[in-house]
C-alpha cells in the first residue's frame, strides 16, 4: 500500500516525463518525435494520439513509433523503481495528444505553425489521478526541412 507521500510522487514522475516526452531531446530515428506524432495525425486522420504506458501502445498504431512508446513506458517503470513504487500501485498510466485545428500561427512562421495539447495521466490504485498538460507548436515532420540529430551541415 502506498502512503501519501509516495502518493504525491506519482505526480512528480508524470511531470518528469511529460516534460522529456515534448523536449527536442525526444526524437525518433533523429528526428523530433512530436513531429513524427503530427504526422501520425495527419496519415491516421485521426487528431488524437494515445500512448498507453502500462501496456506499451499506440493508437492509432505505428511500427516507427513503437521505440519511441517501448522508451517512455521504461522510464515511468524506472522512476516507479527508483521511488520504490509498485506497478501494482497504477491502474494507468497514458500519454495523450491532441492536435487542435488552427490557423497558423503568423510569428512562429513554418517552424511550427500546430499547436497540440500534451497530457499525462497517472491513475493509482486507489483511482486518483494525477494529471498534468502542455502545450507545444509543431509541424509535420518532413525531413527535406529538418536536420537529423547527429547531422552536421558544412
Amino acid at each position: 500500500m502506498l502512503n501519501k507521500g509516495k502518493r504525491k510522487l506519482l505526480k512528480n514522475i508524470a511531470n518528469g516525463i511529460l516534460g522529456s516526452f515534448i523536449s527536442r531531446n525526444n526524437d525518433v530515428n533523429g528526428y523530433w518525435g512530436i513531429g513524427k506524432i503530427y504526422s501520425l495525425m495527419i496519415i491516421s486522420e485521426s487528431l488524437e494520439i494515445e500512448i498507453d504506458l502500462i501496456r506499451k501502445a499506440i493508437s492509432p498504431s505505428n511500427d516507427e513509433l513503437n521505440l519511441l512508446v517501448s522508451h517512455y513506458s521504461d522510464y515511468l517503470f524506472d522512476q516507479l523503481s527508483k521511488q520504490e513504487i509498485q506497478r501494482s500501485n497504477l491502474s494507468q498510466a497514458k500519454i495523450i495528444i491532441v492536435g487542435n485545428p488552427n490557423n497558423p500561427c503568423l510569428s512562429l512562421g513554418r517552424l511550427a505553425p500546430h499547436k497540440m495539447n500534451c497530457k499525462i495521466t497517472i491513475i493509482d490504485n486507489l483511482n486518483i489521478a494525477y494529471t498534468l498538460e502542455k502545450n507545444v507548436w509543431s509541424r509535420e515532420h518532413n525531413p527535406r526541412l529538418e536536420m537529423k540529430r547527429g547531422e552536421i551541415i558544412i
